[in-house]
């Protein structure tokens, strides 16, 4: 039943154009985070790291269960029932949202720590 979804490559590739696409930016924060923690010591190099680990961590679970056909595997091919597989549809959901939430609150931490921290005169 799956194969009859239509899944050739540009379907299946425009799916998960977005996830990709967020996790090549989240891996350049993620460098861009140890290069400032480690050439200057700064505190949100740290937290701009467990940013953009916690956003790819959620891309990648999110590519590797197939989220998109997760129902449809989960319904025919396996032959769960509606109820336990919309259970865990939103169990996934809670899942991805308490990822996310957490990337976006140390990103906003990091953000104020870098607005702190260059706001102040240096001398030198």
């Amino acid at each position: 039943m799956l194969n009859q979804l239509g899944g050739d490559f540009l379907i299946i590739f425009l799916n998960y154009l977005p996830t990709l696409l967020g996790m090549t930016f989240n891996i350049i924060i993620l460098i861009f985070g140890i290069l400032i923690y480690k050439k200057n010591s700064f505190k949100y190099g740290m937290f701009l790291m467990l940013s953009s680990i916690m956003a790819l961590a959620s891309s990648i679970t999110y590519i590797v269960i197939g989220y998109p056909t997760l129902f449809f595997r989960l319904y025919y091919e396996l032959g769960f029932d509606v109820s336990t597989v919309n259970m865990i549809i939103v169990t996934l959901n809670f899942v991805f949202l308490s990822l996310n939430t957490l990337s976006s609150i140390f990103l906003v931490i990091s953000l104020y720590l870098i607005y702190k921290e260059h706001s102040q005169l240096r001398v030198g």
